[in-house]
């Protein structure tokens, strides 16, 4: 009986294997020129809410050019893994917006403050690792996990402080006054349904999730010294993407095409830590504390691809 199963069990394996393999079980790779452009949110949060915040700064993600490559895997006929990798190369600035909302009781506290910033994007790539599934009738379906890290710098500008009081102050800066940094981890959900036909092939696709991570840090600057530095830790939100790809076969060995994309994520909340330095005003009492929900962080992307694969 155990002869009997083993065989049975052997030749069920050499009859699904071949049938579940790849026809043609190489790597295809990828190389895309894009254009990206967006931007990125950091918020210092009052009770934990949007809708509240004491601070909001926007950072720019100027038209830039990029460069995409990646590689898919067919494991069988039926999945695939897919590695992918982004670098933006940012040769424009744009401007960076500080917003300040009610910091404080005293007459000299501000009920608003507005400044405004030359802010450039010094770097900008990310890394995305996908497994996918193929399902009849074109469609496929995946999980995946998406490491993003963009960096600025704020210089310059110009500022208007309202006080409780009433009074209005005016300012110039000069020099680089505020880094900041965004890190994000995603996992995601995707899905997509290609549309075939006589060389060309359409594909609308979509990535989701429910919870996402990031990690910011918000460096500000005085006289070229430092005095105080954020750091949010923050989870949480959602990460949603869009996108459609059109494809034309060049060669039996080679196709081209065309894909536009939209992505954000959104709603993240976490604790923020305060670092201040010997330089900062107020830096005798409390030089380090975390504040519980007093972080937020969001971005959101568009982008347009042109590639080649094989």
């Amino acid at each position: 009986m155990c002869n009997r199963l083993r065989i049975l069990t052997l030749t069920l394996l050499f009859a699904i294997v071949p049938s579940v393999m790849a026809d043609n079980p190489r790597p295809s790779f990828e190389i895309g020129s894009s254009f990206l452009w967006g931007s990125a949110t950091a918020l210092g949060l009052r009770n934990g809410s949007y809708d509240n915040p004491i601070s909001r700064l926007v950072w720019p993600v100027p038209p830039s050019p990029a460069v995409e490559l990646s590689v898919k895997w067919p494991w069988s006929a039926w999945t695939s893994s897919l590695v992918a990798l982004e670098a933006a190369f940012p040769f424009v600035a744009g401007s960076m917006v500080d917003e300040d909302w009610n910091t404080g009781a005293a007459a000299t506290d501000y009920s608003y403050a507005h400044s405004q910033h030359q802010g450039k994007m010094t770097s900008h790539w990310s890394a995305r690792a996908e497994q996918t599934f193929s399902l009849p009738g074109g469609f496929q379906v995946g999980l995946g996990g998406l490491y993003r890290w963009t960096t600025w710098e704020g210089w310059d500008g110009n500022g208007r402080y309202v006080q409780n009081d009433g009074q209005v102050i005016d300012v110039s800066f000069s020099g680089l006054l505020v880094s900041y940094q965004q890190q994000w981890y995603i996992p995601y959900l995707s899905g997509s349904w290609t549309l075939e036909t006589r060389g060309w092939k359409l594909t609308p696709s979509v990535r989701f999730s429910p919870y996402t991570w990031c990690v910011d840090m918000d460096h500000h600057i005085y006289a070229g010294a430092p005095t105080t530095t954020f750091i949010d830790k923050i989870q949480g939100g959602v990460y949603a993407q869009g996108g459609v790809e059109a494809e034309f076969q060049g060669t039996q060995n080679w196709s081209w095409g065309v894909r536009g994309g939209w992505e954000m994520a959104w709603g993240a909340l976490g604790e923020t830590t305060v670092i201040k330095s010997s330089q900062s005003s107020g830096a005798v009492a409390l030089p380090y504390r975390t504040i519980s929900n007093a972080g937020g962080a969001w971005f959101q992307e568009t982008s347009f691809t042109v590639f080649v694969k094989n």
